[in-house]
């Protein structure tokens, strides 16, 4: 999967992640027209990476959308919400370009205890796997999707959703991840020089 060109990120705001351990990137999803999300703050200056050996979701809903940054800048996304998740062998990765080179927080989870989300919202810019949908339906408008409480996109635009989720050899690029609960086990994270992301 393609990410496109990295932009370069603040150190400052860097080290601050890294002290707090974030997993989950600050974020949020806005659009020209009302978007019925959960959070709403500005993102960070450049996406992250997520990988997983796989993904089971109750619950999804898909629709399009933007998500800002604290400049102004727009960056067109697809808004997945899903009301619970459980994903094993996860990576999280988020590059930083420094005044002293590049370094790579990462974030691991999910070896021998599944990783469990719920009320999980991501603001994707890329996303590749094996993906199946069970009771799909698309097409709906996004403003009636109800497979996830709160999480619906503004009258007219496509949206779909489905009663259940699997994607194998899950990676994905996004600007935001959001969740109601995020339970690592067996969770470790690091700070590697270079370019190490998770994929």
């Amino acid at each position: 999967m393609s990410t496109g060109e990295r932009s370069g990120t603040d150190w400052q705001r860097f080290t601050w992640v890294a002290a707090v351990a974030a997993v989950l990137a600050a974020g949020a999803v806005g659009s020209t027209t009302a978007v019925a999300l959960p959070v709403s703050f500005a993102v960070a200056g450049s996406s992250f990476q997520v990988a997983a050996e796989h993904l089971h979701g109750t619950g999804a809903v898909q629709f399009a959308a933007f998500a800002q940054d604290a400049s102004g800048g727009r960056h067109p996304v697809t808004v997945v919400g899903i009301d619970s998740a459980r994903l094993t062998r996860l990576c999280q990765s988020s590059v930083a370009r420094t005044p002293f080179g590049t370094v790579t927080l990462v974030i691991t989870s999910g070896g021998r205890r599944p990783v469990d989300a719920r009320g999980l919202v991501l603001a994707l810019e890329n996303l590749e796997g094996d993906l199946t949908f069970g009771g799909a339906e698309l097409g709906r408008d996004a403003s009636t999707l109800g497979a996830v409480g709160g999480v619906r996109g503004p009258r007219g635009p496509y949206g779909r959703q489905a009663r259940t989720l699997d994607i194998h050899r899950m990676r994905l690029s996004s600007w935001s991840i959001t969740a109601g609960s995020f339970a690592l086990r067996d969770a470790r994270m690091s700070m590697k020089l270079g370019d190490r992301s998770c994929f």
